[in-house]
């Protein structure tokens, strides 16, 4: 199975959800991931005895790491859209309350949370402004915003044709509902109202197995639907081969968001 990596909202619209698991796993494992994560957690401060919230939670990896980290007098919730992906959070166990939420309607009163983090959600909401409004509704003043994710426009691939290269790159980073979504985050939270926000570039360098998981699926939409002009095959041709030789190279920028409400 193949699926579009800008459809998270819809997993529980697909027959089987597996493939966005297995994709989010892929993401997680991938070089570099680990130091993400940790910049994450620095983002939110010290997390003894606080009250967490992850929103778009997925399978909940990460949300057990800061877990880890809460003591026993803290709490940590995540809350995710999919039920697929909350039951294989529930599955893998942990400390930790999964429960079912909307980005765009979270199921909790205004100032419950210390700390609020959201990895890689906010690109795929339909409605930023609204998803932004929650985040920090659900936060208590004084309490920390942690974010993290990609803008799409500054994925950089050594391909040699560039004009193929160019309009699939373009149709893929649309494939999501908010590709510009990284560099608009300082100016989102500023208009919040939050203070001290600080938004760090981070580069992610993708393996070869990685960009073909996350582009395959855009790419054959866009040349069955008629938007692409490309041959699939001659234009992943040189990328494998680079791959082979260890020349493959791709990288696209994600961004940290560091604030106080």
């Amino acid at each position: 199975m193949s699926g579009i990596a800008g459809d998270f909202t819809t997993v529980d619209d697909t027959q089987d959800a597996s493939w966005f698991i297995q994709f989010s796993d892929a993401m997680n494992a991938m070089p570099g991931q680990r130091e993400t994560r940790q910049a994450l957690i620095a983002a939110l401060g010290p997390l003894v005895g606080q009250q967490v919230l992850d929103v778009g939670c997925g399978a909940g990896d990460d949300t057990r790491e800061v877990a880890e980290l809460v003591g026993q007098d803290g709490r940590v919730v995540g809350v995710d859209i999919s039920e697929a992906m909350l039951v294989e959070a529930r599955r893998r166990g942990g400390p930790v309350e999964f429960t079912p939420g909307d980005m765009h309607a979270l199921p909790f009163a205004d100032g419950t949370f210390d700390r609020v983090r959201a990895k890689l959600v906010r690109m795929h909401s339909p409605d930023i402004d609204v998803t932004d409004d929650e985040l920090v509704r659900v936060l208590r003043p004084g309490g920390k915003l942690a974010a993290f994710d990609f803008d799409f426009d500054t994925l950089s691939l050594d391909h040699p044709d560039k004009a193929a290269t160019r309009a699939i790159t373009h149709y893929w980073a649309d494939s999501h509902r908010q590709p510009w979504c990284g560099r608009q985050t300082r100016r989102r939270f500023l208009a919040r109202g939050l203070a001290e926000v600080t938004v760090t570039p981070w580069p992610v360098v993708a393996t070869y197995e990685m960009f073909r998981t996350a582009v395959d699926g855009a790419l054959t939409e866009g040349v069955a639907t008629g938007a692409l002009d490309v041959s699939p095959d001659e234009w992943w041709r040189p990328l494998a081969e680079a791959a082979e030789t260890g020349d493959f190279f791709a990288c696209v920028t994600g961004y940290v968001l560091e604030a106080v409400r």
